[in-house]
This record gives structure tokens, C-alpha cells and sequence, in this order.
């Protein structure tokens, strides 16, 4: 019999350590295991077709741990989804700030961070597929980190001396710009993972790269 992380006759405990380890700690690793296992799930036979059993099996737990975190397969997918958002953009943070201070270099080590955290499928099946129509919720989950990558990709724009959010509508064109950009690399990463990532991530990067910084020289006036 395959070994699972919580068999079906280990005690759900509460308020108690065991084996060591506090029921907070053990919950959170169970959870992070049901998302590891739904990324795998999700991004192999797609969310549709994702079973709560087929998850715990992937994660090695037993069903009653996946109800105790999640109320449905829904609810693991936005809360997979929100991971992989949140890791993407704390990579690509990590990459612009080490990257030098010209605005082509902060996007250029953007862009490799984007498309690096792409050569994983099957997050980046979660991160720009399986989560896009599923329900109202997850499409305002979705809707949300899209603002919060068009505000990153903004923010490589500015520049000492250059306030870009002096006003309303200025910060209105920023929103719609920040939208437009990150809609056109969903695009072209989703292509990219589709075609089983058919050109070089160099050539990517290039074309790109022409897009986000002629867009954001465009609004800065350089």
C-alpha cells in the first residue's frame, strides 16, 4: 500500500503537538501539499477534469485533511493560482531591484525572471489557463493579481524626478496601461507554453522587451 502523509486511521488532532510538531504547523504543511499536488492535478489533466481523490492521492493525504482547508477543488485552484501569482512576482521583484538602475535593464531582468518561472508547465498552466473562466470569484481572484502585475510592471518606470502618480488620471492611464501590458505577456506566455516553448527564451525576451519599453518610454516622453 503507497504511504500517505496522513493515513486513514491517523487521529485528527487538535490543540495538541504530534510526533513533535504543533497542529498548526502540521495543517500548514498539509496545505501546502494539497496546493503542490493541485498544481501537479491542475496542470496535467486541467482543472475541469481535477478530482478531490485524485489530488490527495497526488499529495499523499486523505480526503477528510483536503476538506479541513478547502471547501472544493474551487477554492484549492484560487488559492494554487494566488501562490504561483504571489512567487512570480516576488521573482521578478528580485530580479529588477538586482538588476541595474536603466530602465532596459530592469525590464530586461523582468522578463527573464517571467519567462525562467514559465519553464515550469505546470504552474504555468495554473498561473495563465486553468484559472480564467471558472467562476465569478476566481475571475475577481484573477482580475485583482492582474492589477498588481500591472502595477510591478509601472513601477519600472520610474524613474528619480519623474512622479507618475501626480493626479487621477494620471494614474487611470497607468492602470490601463499596466493592463495592456501584462494582457499582451499572458498572451505571448501562454503561446509560449503551448507551442511546448517552440523559441528561444532569448528571442522572447527581445521582441518583448520592444513592447513593455516602447510603451513605457512612450509615457515617460524619452
Amino acid at each position: 500500500m503507497e504511504k500517505t502523509l496522513e493515513t486513514d486511521d491517523a487521529p485528527v488532532r487538535k490543540g495538541r503537538p504530534y510526533g513533535g510538531v504543533a497542529p498548526e504547523a502540521r495543517a500548514a504543511e498539509r496545505r501546502d501539499a494539497l496546493i503542490r499536488a493541485g498544481t501537479r492535478v491542475f496542470g496535467t489533466v486541467g482543472f475541469r477534469k481535477a478530482t478531490v481523490r485524485a489530488i490527495c492521492q497526488e499529495a499523499k493525504l486523505n480526503d477528510r485533511y483536503f476538506y479541513a482547508a478547502f471547501d472544493s477543488t474551487e477554492a484549492l485552484l484560487r488559492a494554487t493560482y494566488q501562490q504561483h501569482a504571489e512567487d512570480l512576482r516576488a521573482q521578478v521583484y528580485e530580479a529588477t531591484a538586482a538588476a541595474e538602475g536603466t530602465l532596459e535593464a530592469r525590464i530586461d531582468a523582468g522578463l527573464h525572471a517571467f519567462f525562467v518561472f514559465l519553464r515550469e508547465p505546470c504552474a504555468a498552466r495554473v498561473l495563465l489557463l486553468e484559472v480564467m473562466g471558472v467562476s465569478p470569484e476566481t475571475d475577481a481572484t484573477y482580475q485583482r493579481n492582474l492589477l498588481e502585475f500591472g502595477k510591478q510592471i509601472m513601477a519600472n518606470a520610474e524613474l528619480p524626478g519623474t512622479p507618475l502618480d501626480d493626479d487621477a488620471e494620471q494614474r487611470a492611464d497607468q492602470r490601463i496601461l499596466g493592463l495592456a501590458l501584462v494582457g499582451a505577456l499572458t498572451n505571448v506566455g501562454a503561446a509560449w507554453l503551448l507551442t511546448g516553448y517552440r523559441d528561444p527564451e532569448e528571442k522572447m525576451v527581445r521582441n518583448c522587451r520592444q513592447v513593455v519599453l516602447g510603451t513605457l518610454r512612450a509615457m515617460l516622453g524619452v
